[in-house]
């Protein structure tokens, strides 16, 4: 009897763990849902970094044109100062949304001399990785006077259109087939439109309205013939 009492049970096959069917199973299950939820976190992830890369995109061109209107706020002969930052003029017959695509990724430390030129940015301040934009910048004729201080070479614009597009570094692989089209945001897999369109477009209006006769300046560039007697 003392044998018996001391003698283990064996365990059933219904408490011997998992079988190597049960266990294959799992492993397919598995497999299965991680093959479903990959995709859709890559796609989340995709769509996360565009909508980041557009954002900082807005706030680049946004910043651009907040300078230009600080300086022309500021009044006095600022031609200089435009063409410093790379405020390129266009042909005189274009307007800022037929200016065509920049076919040039130029160093951020360099200063732009054609419309179809656009400057790296660097916003993280990694040198090591390269850029991670490039802003085409420029602007329309528009109505110029001369520079009342000699020692001034541009010339003066009182009234006239500006454009700024801003294009993802990966874009200077389709040099020569850009687009001028904002990319917009979308659910994506990869890159999106970033590689060929930019991530964000901005074409504003600029006026010196401080200088003396700007508003017959302004009526002239809107087409309008100005009133001879308000104009003198």
């Amino acid at each position: 009897m003392l044998f018996m009492k001391n003698k283990q049970r064996l365990p059933t096959s219904e408490e011997a763990g998992l079988t190597l069917i049960e266990c294959l199973v799992a492993i397919v299950v598995i497999a299965l849902t991680t093959a479903m939820i990959t995709p859709m976190m890559v796609f989340a992830v995709a769509t996360r970094v565009q909508t980041q890369k557009t954002e900082q995109a807005v706030q680049l061109a946004q910043a651009e044109v907040d300078k230009i209107r600080r300086i022309v706020g500021q009044g006095g002969d600022y031609g200089d100062q435009l063409v410093a930052l790379s405020l390129v003029e266009a042909d005189p017959a274009s307007t800022a949304v037929n200016v065509p695509a920049p076919t040039t990724f130029i160093a951020s430390t360099a200063t732009a001399t054609s419309v179809t030129q656009a400057r790296r940015v660097d916003t993280d301040g990694n040198a090591d990785t390269g850029s991670d934009f490039a802003i085409q910048l420029f602007r329309t004729q528009g109505i110029e006077i001369t520079p009342q201080n000699a020692a001034v070479v541009a010339s003066t614009p009182v009234v006239f259109d500006v454009g700024v597009r801003v294009y993802d570094e990966r874009a200077e692989r389709n040099l020569g087939s850009l687009q001028t089209d904002d990319a917009g945001l979308a659910f994506t897999s990869g890159e999106g439109d970033r590689s060929r369109r930019p991530l964000a477009v901005l074409y504003s209006q600029i006026t010196q309205g401080d200088r003396d006769a700007a508003l017959c300046q302004y009526w002239e560039y809107a087409g309008s013939t100005p009133d001879a007697l308000q104009c003198n």
